[in-house]
């Protein structure tokens, strides 16, 4: 037994995490994937995962109640509206603003997500977004979509 009030420490090693099928109930029929490795316990109310995706996987239109970021490690992500997203490219999306659909590339993608607080995924035409959608410019807030982009890193390639 540890002295530490945190517990036992042990090396975080991400390579030896399972991956899982990340499931939705509402989509029994679904085919499997996207597959997570969850890098912090979803039981603490957090959200984040390494995602693996496979060629030309989507999602429908949604939005978070939180603010999203994706890191693409590997591939290309693609959301309507918005150029593709490659290797080393940041996706900050602001909770509260609907995107989508998404899709993996044609070789499929990999990325680390972060949700920065609860996860929820609501459907935009039942539960109307409070800071837009990505469809409809003049629902924007403050004229512009709540989407930022940036090269975090250059293609380990």
């Amino acid at each position: 037994m540890s002295d530490n009030p945190i517990g036992e420490r042990r090396p975080i090693r991400i390579a030896e995490i399972e991956w899982e099928d990340f499931t939705n109930p509402d989509e029994p029929d679904r085919e499997p994937g996207p597959f997570v490795r969850w890098l912090v316990d979803p039981a603490s109310g957090n959200r984040v995962m390494h995602v693996k995706s496979w060629a030309g996987r989507s999602a429908a239109a949604h939005w978070h109640l939180s603010d999203t970021v994706y890191l693409v490690t590997k591939g290309e992500f693609i959301v309507e509206g918005e150029e593709p997203y490659q290797e080393g490219d940041l996706r900050w999306v602001r909770g509260g603003f609907a995107y989508g659909p998404e899709r993996s590339g044609p070789d499929g993608c990999e990325y680390l997500f972060f949700s920065l607080g609860p996860y929820d995924k609501l459907d935009p035409d039942e539960h109307p977004p409070p800071l837009g959608r990505w469809d409809d410019p003049s629902s924007w807030v403050d004229g512009y979509p709540q989407v930022e982009r940036a090269k975090l890193m250059d293609s380990p390639r």
